[in-house]
């Protein structure tokens, strides 16, 4: 398995699944809307052919999937959620399955989400019907289901930038997280051994970290006091009652233990948040603290 296509190419971990394969010998191709943006320039020299495109367009990547052994399926992000994009996420997911079935795709690994069927409960066209659709469908694959990402934090959402920790999840519930170039280095591992995977449902996340953990650990690394904001459930169900309903399931059932086992079996460790925010985070946080403040005196 050696031709690789991989949607969402400049995305965080799309970008982090490129370039990890790229740099075990895999020939890839990746699907972008914007050929010519920085994230994308920096792919292709890195060796990556890309494709101008998106998936909503499933026919003219018809070419492409008729040529690759692999692919590498993350949808595009929605930020804020309602029954009509879970919907149209799902249809999209399962229109892509379909065409690689019939281009004769050999595997698939699925970008999924962590919990993705305790959500079902209350989005029942969601993420969790591509995972249905995969199984059902026949094509050999795997589904991974990554935790909460440590680059989330680099979202406006979150304040960082202003100097506020802006927490939208549970006060009391210690959560996973996961760095986006773990998921690219085990989507590489699952792309270089597909038997020993085939049919495995995977959950992705590090240490599990209480909000203000989070926050005393933001507070060491940039050596700097953070306000922290919870924000309430009710304001959650004004912007999203999607993202409110997964909040509530979060703090009555929190999510299932991660095999760690099996992780650990092809990876030594993932990274924790300690050495995230060494690597990239504090300087990341801290080039987004400067431009907010450069935006602000503007």
């Amino acid at each position: 398995m050696k031709k690789i296509f991989v949607t969402g190419a400049t995305g965080n971990q799309g970008s982090a699944t490129v370039l990890e394969l790229l740099d075990h010998g895999f020939d890839v191709t990746a699907l972008t809307r914007n050929p010519n943006s920085p994230e994308a320039q920096h792919l292709k020299n890195k060796g990556a052919h890309l494709l101008q495109g998106d998936l909503e367009n499933i026919d003219a990547l018809r070419p492409t999937l008729q040529t690759i052994d692999g692919l590498y399926l993350v949808l595009p992000p929605v930020w804020i959620s309602s029954k009509e994009t879970d919907e149209q996420e799902a249809a999209m997911g399962i229109q892509i399955l379909e065409v690689a079935k019939e281009c004769g795709v050999n595997f698939v690994v699925y970008s999924s989400v962590m919990a993705s069927d305790k959500q079902a409960t209350f989005r029942p066209k969601f993420k969790f019907s591509i995972e249905q659709y995969l199984w059902a469908s026949g094509l050999k694959g795997v589904v991974l289901r990554p935790a909460s990402f440590m680059e989330n934090l680099l979202l406006p959402s979150f304040g960082l930038g202003e100097g506020k920790f802006i927490n939208p999840l549970p006060e009391d519930r210690a959560i996973p997280y996961v760095a986006t170039k773990d998921i690219g280095t085990f989507a590489r591992i699952v792309f270089q051994n597909p038997k020993q995977f085939e049919g495995k449902t995977i959950d992705l996340g590090s240490d599990l970290y209480m909000p203000k953990q989070i926050l005393q650990l933001l507070e060491s690394k940039l050596n700097q006091s953070i306000e922290f904001i919870q924000v309430p459930q009710e304001l959650l169900y004004q912007q999203s009652k999607t993202f409110a309903q997964l909040v509530e399931m979060i703090e009555k059932e929190g999510y299932d233990p991660i095999d760690y086992s099996l992780i650990n079996q092809w990876m030594p460790s993932l990274t924790t948040f300690d050495q995230w925010m060494d690597e990239v985070g504090t300087k990341n946080i801290r080039a987004l603290q400067h431009k907010t403040s450069n935006i602000s005196k503007q």
